[in-house]
């Protein structure tokens, strides 16, 4: 589980090896089962997970509508951004979409690795940037004014919601409704 986090982080920086030594003693192995909510609204989040198996639904709720924005997989960090950082409640929701296995570092540990090796501040910066794009491309997708072209990019860019994530989730991520959903899916399919 160790080397798939230290093959995912030389992948933006390779650690020394006093550094690289630190992941096994910070980073605790968690297992959540599926459907356990691992970040609540209202909560303070302290901990970052980096996914080692699994899949994760971010979602909100507004009046009764429940509203998926992000998900996330095997090979990236999962975490209440704005929580995790300023220590304020969460506004969101984190849940495990199928049993998974994550590595967890806190908050207090992650600022120590940050004191003690500066490889471990610019990689933090390097996984935010890439975070930072790929939420831009999510924002982009969103634009796009069509339903039916908003589903095909979503599989062409993310295939992977495509195959693990149910389509009553999906439909939410792509703003659509559920029956919309399913005459697109069929349509794509004749």
């Amino acid at each position: 589980m160790y080397e798939q986090l230290k093959s995912y982080l030389d992948g933006f920086l390779r650690l020394s090896d006093s550094a690289g030594n630190e992941i096994e003693r910070n980073f605790k192995v968690q297992k959540f089962p599926k459907g356990k909510l691992i970040v609540k609204a209202g909560k303070i989040i302290d901990q970052v997970h980096f996914v080692v198996k699994g899949c994760f639904r971010y979602y909100h709720i507004k009046g009764q509508k429940t509203i998926t924005y992000w998900f996330e997989f095997e090979n990236f960090f999962i975490t209440s951004l704005c929580s995790f950082t300023t220590g304020k409640p969460s506004r969101e929701y984190i849940e495990a979409l199928e049993d998974s296995v994550v590595l967890s570092i806190a908050n207090k540990d992650l600022r120590k690795l940050h004191d003690h090796y500066h490889e471990f501040e610019r990689l933090s910066r390097l996984i935010t940037e890439d975070y930072a794009r790929r939420l831009q491309n999510r924002i982009l997708g969103l634009q796009i004014p069509k339903a039916t072209l908003r589903y095909l990019h979503l599989m062409k860019t993310e295939p992977q919601v495509i195959k693990r994530v149910p389509l009553s989730y999906i439909s939410s991520y792509l703003n659509i409704s559920q029956e919309t959903l399913s005459r697109i899916r069929a349509s794509i399919r004749v």
